[in-house]
């Protein structure tokens, strides 16, 4: 009789662990679909002018050289690019201008061609008040922006991407199929420990969700969109106030029926490197921005994860105590879910990410075969935590968020 008592829980946990597998076999082939109607956007000749805008803070000597390089080297028709910090003081302020010969008073860099990246602005904001630092620097960067920009792109200094990067990402716009388009990032362990390989498998079960476009939403670290719809979402007057830019972006562009492209194929590797605490803050942070600027996104996070939890903790309890065949059942057709998840999303992998970052992200999937419930345990802990939280801190600052649109910054260190 107590099997009938959990029938829904485990049908639920069922549902879940399935549809979990099926988006993870399908997610390579709707990727060659994806390229396949966006080919024609890669063209020269189809590619509208984009500036990239770039939010930047401190100087990373393994991370931001690499970066910058590559953000100089994208193989795109014409780009400009916008580098915006708080101040002229922040240390990568200097290198930047020693990379690019100018002096302390310079902000401008010209490349004499009228293809490929075109000239270099360097912004400096200063500190925000009533709003986060980075959307404050992105709307310092806002006032830069020229009547042939055709489209706003945006691009965070902490992955690494590849010199056709910027191409695949506005692919979307320039084919005309969407005017909003973003991808997601994919955590790389710097080393194999357990806490950056367990942040590296939580990460991948979202990162992997991206490509319907009902519920895709946007990245920061990878998003574009045309200039039209720029103007007419008024974004500037969208960030006035607020502390986050990408959801609050993705949700404004999803009311007004502008649905975003999900570039599954264009997932970034980002280098981590957590402790336990550092783990905690960064997933707590970022579902504390969920809960506030895509709440429908919030609710959903939090129950599929605890769908799974309580399913594998009541079959257990009735496998373990009451030897039921039903539990056993159950628990074994989730176990294959999940196994046949991992496999499909380790191909997924080894397509996207050859050479090193394969081999690091490779053990990770150790804990997607065998870990998966103490997985959405943590998961779970993390969407959990951000439920009664109004205040975060990011990039050493200090915040309360009031409202969407409103922001108290407390302190800086």
């Amino acid at each position: 009789m107590i099997e009938w008592f959990f029938f829904l829980p485990w049908a639920l946990w069922m549902l879940e662990a399935f549809a979990s597998m099926v988006n993870a076999v399908g997610f390579r082939r709707w990727s060659r679909q994806q390229d396949d109607a966006w080919a024609s956007g890669l063209k020269s000749e189809n590619q509208q002018p984009v500036v990239l805008i770039v939010a930047i803070k401190g100087f990373d000597p393994e991370q931001t050289p690499p970066f910058f390089e590559a953000i100089r080297s994208q193989g795109y028709q014409r780009y400009r690019l916008i580098l915006t910090m708080e101040s002229p003081d922040d240390p990568v302020a200097p290198w930047l201008r020693e990379e690019l010969g100018l002096g302390r008073d310079e902000t401008q860099w010209e490349s004499g061609e009228d293809t490929g990246l075109t000239s270099i602005r360097l912004v400096y904001a200063g500190a925000s008040e009533g709003r986060g630092q980075k959307v404050h620097n992105q709307m310092a960067a806002f006032a830069e922006l020229e009547e042939g920009d055709a489209i706003v792109a945006f691009a965070d200094a902490d992955m690494h991407c590849g010199f056709d990067w910027l191409a695949r990402l506005v692919a979307p716009i320039n084919t005309g199929t969407h005017p909003v388009s973003t991808t997601y990032r994919y955590f790389v362990p710097k080393r194999p420990t357990f806490v950056n390989l367990m942040a590296t498998a939580i990460n991948a079960s979202v990162a992997t969700l991206g490509g319907r476009e009902k519920w895709n939403s946007l990245w920061g670290g990878s998003m574009a969109i045309a200039r039209t719809d720029f103007d007419e979402l008024n974004v500037p007057a969208l960030f006035a106030g607020s502390l986050n830019d990408d959801l609050r972006l993705g949700r404004a562009s999803r009311r007004s029926g502008r649905r975003p492209a999900f570039v599954r194929s264009l997932l970034v590797p980002s280098p981590v490197d957590f402790s336990w605490n550092s783990f905690f803050e960064f997933g707590r942070r970022q579902y504390v921005q969920v809960r506030f600027f895509a709440p429908i996104f919030f609710k959903v996070s939090h129950l599929l994860t605890w769908t799974y939890v309580i399913g594998f903790l009541t079959a257990i309890f009735a496998a373990a105590a009451l030897g039921s065949p039903l539990a056993i059942g159950v628990l074994l057709f989730v176990f294959c879910c999940d196994q046949v998840r991992a496999l499909a999303r380790r191909a997924t992998v080894k397509a996207l990410f050859r050479g090193p970052n394969y081999c690091r992200i490779l053990p990770s999937f150790w804990i997607e075969h065998f870990l998966t419930p103490l997985a959405m345990m943590i998961h779970a802990a993390l969407t959990t935590s951000a439920l009664f939280r109004d205040r975060i801190r990011w990039a050493g600052i200090e915040y309360r968020i009031l409202a969407a649109d409103r922001t108290e910054v407390l302190g800086r260190d």
